[in-house]
């Protein structure tokens, strides 16, 4: 295991950090009627003053780092059902879309739920809120402002 330095730690202590909720909460409220339960490597997203760190699929490679500079817009999006929210993180300059197995496009995870992402939300870095756990939507939208200068807000609308 490498040294962490200590601006590693000092971002750690800054971050707002949304990962994979309880696999057994989640799994009880889904059997009394709530959402599907979260898996372990359902993406999450970490935002802290240099930028931001998405995780396509928790726990596993590959890891998105991007500075503030190539973010573009961060929203809070209605789902595809109703009371479901995303979060989701809008680069600048989006890459060209990824090869995607036939075989992954449907599995839930990875590369086959960054394409339903997009499809849905225009972007591959999101995460639906109702598998995640975090700080609360109003302490991100008074972060985003002083970490960017006050060039990106928590916007409710898919960006232009």
């Amino acid at each position: 295991m490498g040294q962490e330095s200590s601006h590693d730690r000092q971002l750690h202590r800054q971050s707002l950090f949304y990962r994979p909720g309880s696999t057994l909460l989640t799994t009880i409220r889904a059997y009394t009627g709530g959402p599907t339960p979260a898996r372990p490597d359902d993406p999450a997203v970490r935002f802290h003053p240099e930028g931001i760190a998405y995780h396509q699929a928790y726990g596993h490679d590959p890891v998105i780092k991007l500075g503030w500079p190539a973010v573009r817009a961060v929203a809070v999006l209605p789902g595809p059902i109703a009371d479901r929210r995303a979060l989701c993180v809008y680069r600048i300059n989006e890459p060209p879309r990824p090869d995607i197995p036939a075989d992954a496009l449907f599995t839930g995870t990875g590369q086959g739920l960054g394409a339903h992402f997009e499809a849905l939300f225009g972007t591959r870095l999101a995460v639906h809120l109702h598998h995640v756990r975090g700080p609360s939507l109003n302490r991100l939208a008074r972060s985003l402002p002083a970490w960017t200068n006050g060039r990106i807000t928590l916007g409710t609308e898919r960006p232009v």
